[in-house]
């Protein structure tokens, strides 16, 4: 019993925090951009930030010195350097199929994102009659375009959208406002669906590049047996590879530390056979 409670005090909680709205308010007025998120009841602004307090002079503490860097053994010349081949698992028509799916997924999202305000008020100035007419034109052209797109991808509660030429003015003006709210488990909702989208064709994908790697492992066993003498050449060539791989590195110098190392073990070794050799003085 008190288990069941403890588990229906967790999901309940899970639950809350899901029902939870988290959005944005942007906004751009007389060239300033404002930025503040919100979630629930909160709102925080990002843009612009308050004046910061002035810092506290950091009193200077000494640096410490670094070690010095180990130095690397030195590649034999001749040696190629060892290439890590990165392949990703996927096909042309497995990378199309993923950007689908994850497309899909964000077209729903975007019905599940509420935009409860979109402001966009622009007049275009005087540059000169030709090229204000044909702005105006195209501005207006491209909202048309766009209007039913957004109508039909998002849900906006409240819109004010107008243009305007005027050529009386000198300088543009724009403004530009937008806020929008999502709950918190609609976004874990999409994400958990785009993975579950991209999991089923990596796993697929994987299927299927063991299934190549067993057909090629068949057709070169059933090649060996057909041409012994040909597979045989090739093992010893491997060999060889192999042998002459492992007699570079025998034949490898030694690091610089080492080196140093022998020389002052046989510069001890000379300073204490003379002293075994000279005669000790009696008292």
């Amino acid at each position: 019993m008190v288990l069941l409670i403890i588990l229906g005090i967790i999901v309940g909680l899970f639950a809350l925090i899901f029902l939870i709205p988290i959005g944005a308010d942007l906004r751009y007025e007389e060239g300033v951009i404002r930025i503040s998120a919100k979630a629930g009841p909160l709102t925080v602004q990002l843009l612009p930030k308050g004046k910061k307090a002035p810092e506290k002079e950091k009193e200077e503490k000494p640096k410490k010195e670094k070690k010095p860097k180990k130095e690397k053994k030195p590649r034999p010349e001749g040696e190629p350097k060892e290439k890590k081949s990165r392949s990703l698992p996927f096909n042309t028509d497995e990378i199309f199929e993923l950007i689908g799916a994850v497309l899909k997924r964000f077209g729903r999202f975007g019905r599940k994102l509420k935009v409860e305000r979109f402001v966009l008020h622009w007049i275009a100035p005087m540059w000169n009659p030709y090229d204000s007419a044909r702005i105006f034109a195209v501005v207006n052209a491209g909202l048309s375009q766009l209007a039913p797109l957004c109508r039909e991808r998002f849900d906006c509660k409240n819109a004010s959208v107008w243009t305007d030429l005027d050529f009386t003015r000198e300088e543009m003006f724009l403004e530009l406002g937008l806020t929008i709210r999502i709950r918190i488990g609609q976004i874990v909702a999409t994400g958990i669906s785009v993975a579950f989208a991209a999991l089923k064709i990596l796993l697929r994908s994987r299927r299927r590049v063991k299934r190549e790697q067993k057909e090629e492992a068949e057709q070169l066993a059933a090649w060996m047996k057909e041409h012994p003498e040909e597979a045989e050449a090739m093992r010893r060539e491997a060999e060889e590879a192999a042998e002459r791989a492992a007699e570079r590195e025998s034949e490898a110098p030694a690091p610089p530390e080492t080196e140093e190392k022998t020389d002052e073990a046989k510069r001890g070794a000379e300073s204490k056979e003379k002293a075994d050799s000279e005669p000790k003085s009696e008292p």
